[in-house]
Protein backbone atom coordinates (compact mmCIF):
# COMPACT_ATOMS: atom_id res chain seq x y z
CA UNK A 1 0.00 0.00 0.00
CA UNK A 2 3.33 2.36 0.32
CA UNK A 3 2.39 3.64 -3.28
CA UNK A 4 -1.28 4.54 -3.41
CA UNK A 5 -2.65 7.84 -2.21
CA UNK A 6 -6.07 7.88 -0.77
CA UNK A 7 -8.77 10.47 0.85
CA UNK A 8 -11.29 9.48 3.11
CA UNK A 9 -14.90 10.79 2.80
CA UNK A 10 -17.18 10.09 5.87
CA UNK A 11 -19.35 12.04 8.30
CA UNK A 12 -18.13 10.28 11.60
CA UNK A 13 -14.88 11.80 12.55
CA UNK A 14 -14.62 9.87 14.69
CA UNK A 15 -14.00 6.65 12.05
CA UNK A 16 -12.47 8.28 9.55
CA UNK A 17 -9.56 10.04 11.72
CA UNK A 18 -9.49 5.93 13.13
CA UNK A 19 -9.26 4.62 9.85
CA UNK A 20 -6.97 7.34 8.87
CA UNK A 21 -4.48 6.00 11.65
CA UNK A 22 -4.69 2.36 10.59
CA UNK A 23 -4.46 3.17 7.17
CA UNK A 24 -1.00 5.06 7.32
CA UNK A 25 0.09 2.67 9.80
CA UNK A 26 0.50 0.04 6.83
CA UNK A 27 1.63 2.72 4.56
CA UNK A 28 -1.18 4.25 2.60
CA UNK A 29 -0.61 8.24 2.10
CA UNK A 30 -4.01 9.85 3.12
CA UNK A 31 -4.29 12.97 1.52
CA UNK A 32 -7.26 14.44 3.52
CA UNK A 33 -10.51 14.12 5.36
CA UNK A 34 -14.12 15.16 4.15
CA UNK A 35 -16.93 14.97 6.03
CA UNK A 36 -19.67 16.37 2.89
CA UNK A 37 -19.85 15.15 -0.51
CA UNK A 38 -19.06 19.17 -2.39
CA UNK A 39 -16.60 19.41 0.01
CA UNK A 40 -14.82 16.40 -0.78
CA UNK A 41 -15.08 17.21 -4.62
CA UNK A 42 -14.30 20.80 -4.11
CA UNK A 43 -11.03 19.37 -2.11
CA UNK A 44 -9.87 16.70 -4.86
CA UNK A 45 -10.20 19.04 -7.09
CA UNK A 46 -7.78 21.22 -6.16
CA UNK A 47 -5.33 18.31 -5.33
CA UNK A 48 -5.73 17.74 -9.10
CA UNK A 49 -4.79 21.09 -10.41
CA UNK A 50 -1.57 20.30 -8.66
CA UNK A 51 -1.40 16.79 -9.97
CA UNK A 52 -2.09 15.36 -6.19
CA UNK A 53 -5.21 13.81 -7.17
CA UNK A 54 -5.65 10.19 -4.66
CA UNK A 55 -5.71 7.10 -6.50
CA UNK A 56 -8.71 5.76 -4.29
CA UNK A 57 -11.35 7.72 -2.08
CA UNK A 58 -13.07 5.62 0.66
CA UNK A 59 -16.31 6.98 -0.08
CA UNK A 60 -19.51 6.71 2.91
CA UNK A 61 -22.37 6.24 1.13
CA UNK A 62 -24.79 8.03 3.49
CA UNK A 63 -23.36 11.91 4.24
CA UNK A 64 -24.68 14.82 4.79
CA UNK A 65 -24.91 18.15 3.30
CA UNK A 66 -26.40 18.87 -0.46
CA UNK A 67 -24.69 15.62 -1.79
CA UNK A 68 -24.15 11.89 -1.02
CA UNK A 69 -21.53 9.56 -1.35
CA UNK A 70 -22.96 8.09 -4.65
CA UNK A 71 -23.43 11.57 -6.45
CA UNK A 72 -19.94 12.67 -5.26
CA UNK A 73 -18.32 9.01 -6.35
CA UNK A 74 -19.84 9.90 -9.82
CA UNK A 75 -18.02 13.18 -10.42
CA UNK A 76 -14.73 11.57 -8.42
CA UNK A 77 -14.31 8.66 -10.85
CA UNK A 78 -15.34 10.15 -14.21
CA UNK A 79 -13.53 13.98 -13.83
CA UNK A 80 -10.50 13.06 -11.64
CA UNK A 81 -10.35 9.32 -12.38
CA UNK A 82 -10.65 8.07 -8.84
CA UNK A 83 -10.87 4.62 -7.97
CA UNK A 84 -13.73 4.67 -5.35
CA UNK A 85 -14.30 2.08 -2.79
CA UNK A 86 -17.57 2.45 -1.21
CA UNK A 87 -18.29 1.83 3.00
CA UNK A 88 -21.70 1.41 3.91
CA UNK A 89 -24.37 0.30 6.58
CA UNK A 90 -27.04 0.44 4.62
CA UNK A 91 -29.14 -2.45 3.18
CA UNK A 92 -26.70 -4.25 0.81
CA UNK A 93 -29.59 -4.35 -2.28
CA UNK A 94 -29.73 -0.84 -1.79
CA UNK A 95 -26.47 0.21 -1.69
CA UNK A 96 -25.62 -2.16 -4.95
CA UNK A 97 -28.72 -0.84 -6.92
CA UNK A 98 -28.07 2.54 -6.07
CA UNK A 99 -24.40 2.59 -6.93
CA UNK A 100 -23.11 -0.38 -9.78
CA UNK A 101 -23.79 1.68 -12.14
CA UNK A 102 -20.85 4.18 -10.98
CA UNK A 103 -18.71 0.52 -11.26
CA UNK A 104 -16.87 1.26 -8.18
CA UNK A 105 -14.10 -1.35 -7.05
CA UNK A 106 -15.32 -2.84 -3.97
CA UNK A 107 -17.76 -2.39 -0.74
CA UNK A 108 -16.81 -2.57 2.55
CA UNK A 109 -19.49 -2.94 4.89
CA UNK A 110 -19.40 -1.38 8.37
CA UNK A 111 -18.22 -1.72 11.26
CA UNK A 112 -15.02 -1.79 8.67
CA UNK A 113 -12.41 -4.49 9.01
CA UNK A 114 -8.94 -3.05 8.49
CA UNK A 115 -7.73 -6.45 7.00
CA UNK A 116 -10.20 -6.70 4.39
CA UNK A 117 -9.94 -2.99 3.65
CA UNK A 118 -6.40 -3.39 2.98
CA UNK A 119 -7.37 -5.94 0.58
CA UNK A 120 -9.63 -3.87 -1.28
CA UNK A 121 -7.51 -1.28 -1.61
CA UNK A 122 -4.88 -3.02 -2.98
CA UNK A 123 -7.17 -4.75 -5.54
CA UNK A 124 -8.32 -1.57 -6.78
CA UNK A 125 -5.13 -0.27 -7.01
CA UNK A 126 -4.07 -3.07 -9.49
CA UNK A 127 -7.39 -2.81 -11.31
CA UNK A 128 -7.21 0.98 -11.60
CA UNK A 129 -3.46 1.10 -12.87
CA UNK A 130 -4.49 -1.66 -14.84
CA UNK A 131 -7.39 0.51 -16.95
CA UNK A 132 -5.57 3.98 -16.83
CA UNK A 133 -2.47 1.99 -18.40
CA UNK A 134 -5.03 0.42 -21.07
CA UNK A 135 -6.75 3.62 -21.72
CA UNK A 136 -3.16 5.39 -22.54
CA UNK A 137 -1.94 2.40 -25.09
CA UNK A 138 -5.58 2.70 -26.77
CA UNK A 139 -5.53 6.58 -26.67
CA UNK A 140 -1.85 6.39 -28.46
CA UNK A 141 -3.07 3.73 -30.61
CA UNK A 142 -5.87 5.88 -31.95
CA UNK A 143 -4.00 8.86 -32.62
CA UNK A 144 -1.41 7.10 -34.49
CA UNK A 145 -4.13 5.50 -36.41
CA UNK A 146 -5.28 9.21 -37.45
CA UNK A 147 -2.28 10.39 -38.44
CA UNK A 148 -1.32 7.29 -40.89
CA UNK A 149 -5.01 7.68 -42.11
CA UNK A 150 -4.08 11.41 -43.03
CA UNK A 151 -0.51 10.31 -44.04
CA UNK A 152 -1.77 7.36 -46.60
CA UNK A 153 -5.25 7.77 -47.48
CA UNK A 154 -4.71 7.58 -51.11
CA UNK A 155 -2.95 4.30 -51.92
CA UNK A 156 -3.52 0.54 -51.03
CA UNK A 157 -0.29 0.47 -48.56
CA UNK A 158 -1.85 3.01 -46.53
CA UNK A 159 -4.96 1.02 -46.45
CA UNK A 160 -3.23 -2.14 -45.15
CA UNK A 161 -1.49 -0.43 -42.68
CA UNK A 162 -5.01 1.42 -41.35
CA UNK A 163 -6.13 -2.11 -40.92
CA UNK A 164 -2.79 -3.72 -39.24
CA UNK A 165 -3.66 -0.41 -36.97
CA UNK A 166 -7.38 -1.44 -36.72
CA UNK A 167 -6.57 -5.85 -35.88
CA UNK A 168 -3.43 -3.78 -32.98
CA UNK A 169 -6.51 -2.35 -31.27
CA UNK A 170 -9.10 -5.16 -31.49
CA UNK A 171 -6.03 -7.15 -30.10
CA UNK A 172 -5.49 -5.14 -27.21
CA UNK A 173 -8.91 -4.47 -26.10
CA UNK A 174 -9.42 -8.33 -26.34
CA UNK A 175 -6.16 -8.35 -23.89
CA UNK A 176 -7.99 -5.79 -21.61
CA UNK A 177 -11.25 -7.88 -21.20
CA UNK A 178 -9.10 -10.53 -20.97
CA UNK A 179 -6.93 -9.07 -18.01
CA UNK A 180 -10.37 -7.48 -16.18
CA UNK A 181 -11.64 -10.78 -16.27
CA UNK A 182 -8.96 -12.08 -14.69
CA UNK A 183 -9.05 -9.11 -11.85
CA UNK A 184 -12.76 -10.43 -10.89
CA UNK A 185 -11.69 -14.08 -10.44
CA UNK A 186 -8.85 -13.07 -8.53
CA UNK A 187 -11.08 -10.87 -6.25
CA UNK A 188 -14.09 -13.66 -5.96
CA UNK A 189 -11.08 -16.19 -5.04
CA UNK A 190 -9.19 -13.54 -2.44
CA UNK A 191 -13.04 -13.10 -1.32
CA UNK A 192 -13.29 -17.05 -1.28
CA UNK A 193 -10.38 -17.74 0.71
CA UNK A 194 -10.54 -15.06 2.99
CA UNK A 195 -14.19 -16.41 4.14
CA UNK A 196 -13.14 -19.84 4.41
CA UNK A 197 -10.09 -18.81 6.22
CA UNK A 198 -12.18 -16.63 8.64
CA UNK A 199 -14.77 -19.77 8.96
CA UNK A 200 -11.94 -22.07 9.56
CA UNK A 201 -10.31 -20.11 12.47
CA UNK A 202 -13.86 -19.76 14.25
CA UNK A 203 -14.02 -23.26 14.21
CA UNK A 204 -11.06 -23.89 15.84
CA UNK A 205 -11.23 -21.16 18.30
CA UNK A 206 -14.56 -23.52 19.07
CA UNK A 207 -12.66 -26.26 19.41
CA UNK A 208 -10.52 -24.69 21.84
CA UNK A 209 -12.95 -23.11 23.92
CA UNK A 210 -15.14 -26.74 24.10
CA UNK A 211 -12.01 -28.32 25.33
CA UNK A 212 -11.62 -26.05 28.24
CA UNK A 213 -15.08 -26.47 28.94
CA UNK A 214 -14.59 -30.31 29.28
CA UNK A 215 -11.87 -29.24 32.06
CA UNK A 216 -13.93 -26.88 33.62
CA UNK A 217 -10.76 -25.31 35.25
CA UNK A 218 -9.77 -21.89 33.97
CA UNK A 219 -13.18 -20.06 33.49
CA UNK A 220 -16.55 -21.08 33.99
CA UNK A 221 -19.18 -22.62 32.03
CA UNK A 222 -21.36 -19.90 31.72
CA UNK A 223 -18.47 -17.42 30.69
CA UNK A 224 -17.98 -19.83 27.89
CA UNK A 225 -21.26 -20.12 26.79
CA UNK A 226 -21.23 -16.13 26.54
CA UNK A 227 -17.94 -16.77 24.25
CA UNK A 228 -19.62 -19.45 22.23
CA UNK A 229 -22.83 -17.01 21.63
CA UNK A 230 -21.20 -14.25 20.52
CA UNK A 231 -18.60 -15.66 17.88
CA UNK A 232 -22.08 -17.84 16.95
CA UNK A 233 -23.31 -13.92 16.84
CA UNK A 234 -20.57 -12.51 14.58
CA UNK A 235 -20.54 -15.15 12.14
CA UNK A 236 -22.99 -13.42 9.16
CA UNK A 237 -22.94 -15.55 6.74
CA UNK A 238 -25.10 -12.49 4.26
CA UNK A 239 -22.29 -10.48 4.28
CA UNK A 240 -19.90 -12.81 2.72
CA UNK A 241 -22.44 -13.45 0.28
CA UNK A 242 -22.93 -10.29 -0.98
CA UNK A 243 -20.01 -9.42 -1.85
CA UNK A 244 -18.90 -12.96 -3.40
CA UNK A 245 -22.28 -12.26 -5.72
CA UNK A 246 -21.19 -9.15 -6.59
CA UNK A 247 -18.15 -10.52 -7.47
CA UNK A 248 -20.06 -13.39 -8.98
CA UNK A 249 -22.25 -11.65 -11.16
CA UNK A 250 -19.17 -9.79 -13.26
CA UNK A 251 -18.45 -13.48 -14.48
CA UNK A 252 -21.12 -15.06 -14.68
CA UNK A 253 -23.77 -12.33 -16.05
CA UNK A 254 -27.47 -13.26 -15.72
CA UNK A 255 -26.80 -16.73 -14.25
CA UNK A 256 -29.18 -16.35 -11.35
CA UNK A 257 -31.91 -15.02 -14.03
CA UNK A 258 -31.68 -17.93 -16.03
CA UNK A 259 -31.69 -20.38 -12.65
CA UNK A 260 -35.01 -18.88 -11.96
CA UNK A 261 -36.42 -19.12 -15.56
CA UNK A 262 -35.37 -22.38 -16.06
CA UNK A 263 -36.30 -24.29 -12.16
CA UNK A 264 -38.67 -21.36 -10.66
CA UNK A 265 -38.97 -23.78 -7.34
CA UNK A 266 -35.49 -22.92 -6.49
CA UNK A 267 -34.99 -21.33 -3.16
CA UNK A 268 -32.67 -18.31 -2.21
CA UNK A 269 -30.23 -20.93 -0.77
CA UNK A 270 -30.22 -23.28 -3.55
CA UNK A 271 -29.24 -20.51 -5.68
CA UNK A 272 -26.23 -19.71 -3.14
CA UNK A 273 -25.50 -23.46 -3.38
CA UNK A 274 -25.72 -23.54 -7.45
CA UNK A 275 -22.93 -20.26 -7.70
CA UNK A 276 -20.65 -21.86 -4.92
CA UNK A 277 -20.78 -25.14 -7.19
CA UNK A 278 -20.34 -23.15 -10.53
CA UNK A 279 -17.44 -21.71 -8.96
CA UNK A 280 -16.13 -25.32 -8.58
CA UNK A 281 -15.34 -24.91 -5.07
CA UNK A 282 -15.45 -28.24 -2.58
CA UNK A 283 -17.52 -29.32 -0.46
CA UNK A 284 -15.10 -28.62 2.87
CA UNK A 285 -14.71 -24.91 0.80
CA UNK A 286 -18.30 -24.65 0.34
CA UNK A 287 -18.83 -26.21 4.34
CA UNK A 288 -16.75 -23.36 5.74
CA UNK A 289 -18.14 -20.48 3.56
CA UNK A 290 -21.76 -21.43 4.48
CA UNK A 291 -20.64 -22.73 8.13
CA UNK A 292 -22.64 -25.99 8.15
CA UNK A 293 -21.07 -29.48 8.05
CA UNK A 294 -19.75 -31.56 5.28
CA UNK A 295 -22.31 -33.86 5.75
CA UNK A 296 -25.11 -31.42 5.62
CA UNK A 297 -23.31 -30.07 2.28
CA UNK A 298 -23.77 -33.35 0.85
CA UNK A 299 -27.43 -33.72 1.84
CA UNK A 300 -27.81 -29.66 0.26
CA UNK A 301 -26.29 -31.08 -3.08
CA UNK A 302 -28.63 -34.52 -3.34
CA UNK A 303 -31.79 -32.31 -2.38
CA UNK A 304 -30.93 -29.87 -4.88
CA UNK A 305 -30.25 -32.92 -7.64
CA UNK A 306 -34.03 -33.47 -7.12
CA UNK A 307 -35.12 -30.29 -7.80
CA UNK A 308 -33.06 -30.26 -10.85
CA UNK A 309 -34.81 -33.45 -11.32
CA UNK A 310 -31.00 -34.78 -12.53
CA UNK A 311 -30.71 -38.58 -13.40
CA UNK A 312 -27.81 -40.35 -11.83
CA UNK A 313 -25.25 -40.39 -14.48
CA UNK A 314 -25.47 -36.66 -15.13
CA UNK A 315 -22.75 -35.09 -12.59
CA UNK A 316 -24.32 -31.82 -10.58
CA UNK A 317 -21.44 -29.75 -11.33
CA UNK A 318 -21.34 -29.93 -14.86
CA UNK A 319 -24.97 -29.45 -15.70
CA UNK A 320 -24.65 -25.85 -13.41
CA UNK A 321 -21.75 -24.96 -15.47
CA UNK A 322 -24.05 -25.26 -18.67
CA UNK A 323 -27.11 -23.36 -17.13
Amino acid sequence: MESVSLYIVEDEMLIAHDLKSKLSELGGRVLGIAAKGEIAVENIGKLADKNEAPDIVLMDVTLGGKMDGIEAAKILSEKYKCGIIFLTSMDKNDVFSKSFSIKPYAYVFKPVDIDQIKIAIELADYQRKLELSNERMIIELKHEIEQREKAEKETEFRLQEKLKSEQKINQLLKQKHQMEMDLINRELATSSIFISQKNKIIGLIRKDINRLMRKGKIITKAEISNILKSIDENVKFENDWYRIKAHFEKIYPEFFDRLRQQFPNLTPNDHKLSALLRMNLTTKEISQILKITAPSTEISRIRLRKKLDLPKHINLVQFICGI
